[in-house]
């Protein structure tokens, strides 16, 4: 690519580069990619970004005795779940057929390569949402616990600390009602003698 006619470096003329890009064919060929399967992910990373989605079936998997890729099975369960949201997604299914068939994940706007997973727009929005949603949720549930600890942690300390005042303050009482009751046995030991003396 040229940047400007001058062939000047340092110096871009925008309309120029753009023209160059068009003719290359490399601006149409990003917006048709763009139009199929705009994201795209290679199946570790997929696994990484959207397990979280299918942890019970992802589970289940690796218990079972059929050996499926996680990338399979985490595109099914995905697949479903996306359906359950928005059922345009997918053609309507039997009432009669079994829950667990599979649906159809072209319709649904996702394909799964060899490497790869590819995503439509629409459903990569959903996917989104859905880990936005989990992430959330599960945010709102550790915030919870992290104050449910705290507030334990703060009224242990509240009933220790309370513990403490009601004992020093029963020893206090205490030692006063043992001072007033020694104060008075002495009195009457003074009031005895006083009175043997006297009579």
């Amino acid at each position: 690519l040229k940047p400007n006619g001058a062939l000047i470096p340092d110096h871009f003329d925008p309309l120029m580069i753009v023209d160059q890009l068009r003719c290359a064919g490399v601006v149409e060929a990003v917006r048709v990619s763009r139009v199929g399967y705009p994201q795209r992910y290679n199946h570790a990373q997929f696994v990484t970004r959207y397990k979280n989605l299918a942890l019970k079936e992802l589970a289940k998997a690796a218990k079972g005795s059929r050996k499926m890729k996680p990338v399979d099975t985490l595109v099914d369960a995905i697949a479903k779940k996306m359906v359950e949201i928005d059922p345009t997604l997918a053609a309507p299914i039997d009432p009669k057929s079994r829950s667990d068939s599979k649906v159809d994940l072209m319709e649904v706007g996702i394909q799964v390569g060899k490497t790869k997973v590819f995503l439509r727009r629409r459903a990569f929005d959903i996917l989104e949402n859905m880990r936005k949603a989990y992430i959330a949720t599960a945010t709102v549930k550790i915030q919870a616990l992290a104050r449910g600890f705290i507030q334990q942690r703060t009224f242990t300390e509240h009933c220790e600390s309370s513990l403490q005042l009601q004992c020093w303050v029963r020893v206090i009482i205490a030692e006063r009602k043992v001072q007033t009751v020694r104060e008075l046995v002495n009195a009457r030991k003074i009031q005895n003698a006083y009175r043997r003396c006297a009579g």
